[in-house]
């Protein structure tokens, strides 16, 4: 779900080797934890890594409730 995400947003991310690397090194945890860690990202980036992260985890958030 979080590649599944990450490509739904890429085009509007401006930190896209960054996010790239978060999804690659998170997409096997559980959605609890995926969320903890963007949530985390958003707490402790600043700028456009923050947009973007915050971009990722409103669509991961998303797909989430779709699927429940």
């Amino acid at each position: 779900m979080l590649r599944e995400a990450f490509e739904n947003v890429a085009p509007y991310i401006s930190n896209l080797r960054e996010l790239k690397k978060f999804v690659e090194e998170n997409e096997n945890k559980s959605q609890d934890e995926i969320l903890s860690a963007l949530e985390e990202k958003v707490d402790s980036s600043y700028g456009t890594l923050r947009t973007d992260f915050r971009i990722l985890l409103n669509e991961f958030g998303k797909i989430i409730n779709k699927r429940m």
